[in-house]
Order: structure tokens, then sequence, then C-alpha cells
């Protein structure tokens, strides 16, 4: 598997670059299985640069949206979880009533189902698989990557180095392409930058995950992840992650209650160095308090009131406000690899008016050539940056509030079989160029592709997480890779509520997996086959 992963990792990147990768990725995910996929899974970003999003800020994009039938990180993660299970298989093995075993046993049965209702629907048995699955297949190598690390020594000492280097690198990445105009809308701020939002999410994770954190010490390293992380969440401009990671903080300070002198240190040393960030970059703290608002909109269904006439919203396609739907949809939707719901749309790349404002000039009328020699001619009034913002943001928010009426309206009317994986587009969704279904809720989409027994086993699935994180949360005695593996889980189920990440990407599965695996793998385990 790893010969096979170098070579359609150098087929894929004909070039120098892609022949080192060829030959360093396979070898690194060998030697150090969790660390190797991890690190791939932090650097890479899930978006295409497409001049504006240049390559500083969509790293490692090659390894997620491949030109092959399938992401370059598939074969790579079957590589280490190969590696990783070869070094306690069969000494080792979950038992089928713990937690692991019902998170693979959960992860399993999605695979199945996704692929039984495509082969329902007329699917190939490759088309099924790629299409409907490959999210679900990388969500359970994930799991058996992450359920490795208790016998990994090597990859227990450098991951958690290994993800404050990247998640370092990846901030500095950001600081030069800002001044370079390489964000993600002019009209939301000149600071925020087209992350995938699975970024942010680890970020967040890694921040909290220090909260209370007992080997907790202030020097440089600590010190570094403390400031990059939060920072990072700040720039992404992604709202759900921003709420999630709110709930989370709130739990987990609840959680480590008796170790709140520790926790407050942490909060307020982080807090003082990310706001004279914020304050310090003109306009940054306004930009930040209207993303906010906007957040707290979405999270209560508040419907801002609609734009004037003269500047009718777009809905705001999946590319703006989470990864496009298609990075992991089937490659025949669209020969790059990414479908017409993910290319940017007129609500990013054109003005309000759209292509017509722009080439036909309105007609002048006699009054207007005739005016009133005794009064001033009246100033066109321009709208303000922060106006722009503020109406962009409520059309993002109005459109993705018409998916959940719009997609629960068809669950209703399709309680029982969904309406199937090949289904076109739902019309008045806001991703209305996607090619098949797409709605902006995890449950919802996988009801209407599946059936109802999809959106249950995802519930049932962060159900077990869950609980196991917020023992891992509470527990004083947690190491720091739990406590951010346990945050992760917390944070992803708000996420899924804004976008269905899980059934839609390749990285959001995959760090999902890995983070409940290793959330997991301190039990579960037993010695001996049976």
């Amino acid at each position: 598997m790893a010969a096979f992963s170098a070579a359609y990792l150098a087929w894929a990147l004909p070039s120098p670059v892609g022949i080192v990768l060829a030959v360093a990725l396979p070898l690194l995910v060998l030697r150090l299985p969790v660390t190797g996929i991890v690190l791939v899974a932090v650097l890479a970003q899930e978006i295409k640069p497409n001049g504006r999003f240049g390559e500083l800020t969509t790293l490692g994009h090659q390894l997620l949206i491949s030109t092959g039938k399938i992401p370059i990180i598939l074969p790579l993660a079957l590589t280490a979880a190969l590696a990783a299970a070869a070094r306690w298989w069969p000494a080792q093995r979950p038992r089928l009533r713990s937690p692991g075993g019902m998170l693979i046993g959960i992860a399993a049965c999605l695979v199945v189902v996704a692929t039984g209702v495509g082969l329902l629907h007329g699917q190939s048995v490759f088309s099924a698989v790629n299409q409907n699955a490959r999210p679900f297949v990388l969500l359970l190598l994930g799991l058996v990557i992450g359920m490795s690390l208790r016998w990994l020594p090597d990859d227990r000492k450098w991951l958690p180095l290994t993800v404050g280097a990247a998640l370092t690198v990846l901030l500095v990445a950001a600081a030069v392409a800002i001044p370079l105009g390489e964000i993600a809308d002019e009209r939301l701020s000149a600071y925020f930058v087209y992350y995938d939002s699975a970024l942010p999410a680890i970020a967040a994770a890694v921040s909290i995950g220090m909260l209370g954190y007992a080997g907790w010490r202030w020097d440089w390293r600590h010190l570094t992840v403390a400031v990059v992380a939060p920072l990072l969440v700040v720039i992404s401009f992604r709202r759900s992650v921003w709420l999630a990671a709110l709930v989370v903080v709130i739990a987990a300070l609840v959680l480590t209650w008796a170790r709140w002198r520790r926790t407050l240190q942490q909060l307020a040393f982080a807090g003082v160095v990310v706001a004279a960030v914020v304050f310090a970059a003109p306009g940054l703290a306004g930009d930040v308090g209207l993303r906010s608002a906007g957040s707290l909109e979405l999270a209560g269904g508040e419907t801002a009131a609609p734009p004037t006439p003269s500047a009718p919203p777009a809905s705001e396609p999946p590319a703006a406000s989470e990864p496009p739907a298609s990075q992991s949809a089937a490659p025949s939707a669209s020969p790059a690899g990414e479908p017409p719901a993910a290319s940017p749309s007129p609500a990013i790349s054109e003005p309000a008016g759209g292509p017509a404002a722009q080439s036909e000039a309105p007609q002048p009328t006699e009054q207007a050539s005739s005016p009133d020699p005794t009064e001033p001619p009246a100033a066109t009034p321009t709208p303000s940056p922060t106006s722009a913002s503020a109406e962009h943001q409520a059309a993002s928010t109005s459109g993705h509030l018409d998916d959940l009426r719009i997609g629960w309206e068809q669950v209703r009317a399709n309680v029982w079989t969904g309406i199937g994986p090949l289904a076109p587009q739902l019309p008045g969704v806001a991703a209305d160029q996607a090619e098949r279904i797409y709605v902006h809720n995890q449950l919802l989409q996988d009801w209407l592709r599946y059936g109802p027994l999809a959106p249950l086993l995802v519930v049932l699935f962060f159900v077990v997480a869950g609980l196991v994180a917020l023992a891992r949360l509470r527990d004083p005695d947690s190491d720091l890779v739990s406590r951010v593996t346990a945050a992760f889980c917390l944070i992803a189920p708000p996420c899924l509520m804004t976008a269905p990440f899980l059934s839609e990407t390749s990285r959001w599965p995959l760090v999902t997996g890995i983070a409940a695996g290793i959330l997991v793998c301190q039990a579960g385990f037993q010695r001996g086959v049976r």
C-alpha cells in the first residue's frame, strides 16, 4: 500500500515537489503512522487556489483534491492504518462492548448504509463507495489510526510537538498572505483568510485542551501554542467554529472548576495577547464584532432584515462558509474534482449588483439631465465596508436558515426513504449550483440521501464519543493529547449542524476518526486472541 501511495502521489503531482512528497510521505506514515497522517491532516487545506486564495492559504490542497478518481489522502490514510495496526494486531483486540468497539461498529455501518443505498439507486460498486461511502471509510481508518496511539511510543512523543509546529507554520503563512491580499472576502474583513473550516476547529480544540492541563508549563512552547491556536480561530472567520468553541469552553470551565486558578491564568494570558493583536490591527476588532454578532444570530435562528432591492443578496455557497460541497463528491461531478457549488459565486467575486450591474449603465431620465439649478446635485451614497459586511452576513445567515427549512420539509415528505444520493439539488437552497443534493446540515443531508438510519448512526457516534470526551476533560490526570481530542469531539457536532462536513469532505471525517480513536484508545482493549 505504501508503494501504491507513492506511485499515485507521483502520478497526481508530476513535479519535483510531487516526487519529493511521493518518497517522503509514505515513509513518514510507515515510521510514524499517527504523527505522519495528523501532520498531513493539519497542514493540508481542502480548498483550491482560485486567484484570490493563493498557495499560502491553500497549502497541500493537492493531497485532498486530486486530479485522480480518489484523493491522495485516502491511500495515505490506509497506509497509516495498516502500519499502525501491524504494531498491535493480533496481540490486542478491541472489545465490541467498549467505546472503541462501538465507534468502529458505527463507522462500519455508515459505510455499509451509504454503499447499499447507492447500489439500490443504480450506482456501481465503485461509484457507491467512492462518491457516498468514502468519507465514512476515512472516518473508519481514522479510528484505527487513533486507537493505535497507545502502542506507538514514538508517536506519543512527537504528536503534540508536530501539531504545535504545524499550527505555528499556518499562522505565519496567514500573516504573510494577509498583506498580499489573499483574504477570504473584502466585504467581511481585510484580515480573515480562507482556511478550511477543519483547521480552526483543530486550533480551537488545542486551545481548549490546554485549559486546566496538569502538565502546563510557563515555557516558550506552551505559551506559543496558547497564543497561536486562538489567533488561527479568530482570523479563520468560521462562525460555526466560533460558536461551537464558546460552548465547549463553557463546558470545560465547568468540568475543570477544581483547577480554576490554572485555568484562569491560562485564559488571562491568551486573552490579553490575542486582544492586543486584534485591537492593534486597524479595523480587525470591528470585523470580529460583526462576525460574532452574526454567529449569535445564526445560533438564535433569527433572520435579519433583507437588504435593499438595489443590492439583492446572493446566497452564500459552501465555499464561503465551509469546505466546498464536493471535495469528497464524485469526481464525475466536475472534471476538476470540484462541483459548481465549490466555485466562487457572484456573492464572492462580483459586486452585489451582479454582472448586469457592471455592463449596463442606467439610462438618464429627463429629470436627471435637467436638474434644478438652485439645488446642488445630490451625492450618491457609498455603502461603508461595515454595511456591506453586515448585509453579506445577513444574506449568508438567511441562506443557512432557508436550507434548514427546505431540508426539513423534504425530510417530512420522505421520512423512511429519503430522496437518494443521486437526487438533484433542491430548489431554493443556498448552494444552488451543486449537482446533487447539498443542505447546510449534516443530519438533514444524510437523511435525504440515505434515509433515517444514517443520521441516527451519526448521532450515536457523537453521543458515544461525547460522553468519553466529557470524562476526559473532567479527569485531572488526562494527558494533553486526550484533552485536545476530547475538545475536538465536542466541537464537531455543533459545526455539523451548519454544514455536512462529515459526508462532503475528506479532512473532517479523517480528523474526527483520529480524534475519537485517540480518545477511546486508553480503554476497551484486551490481551490475547479469543
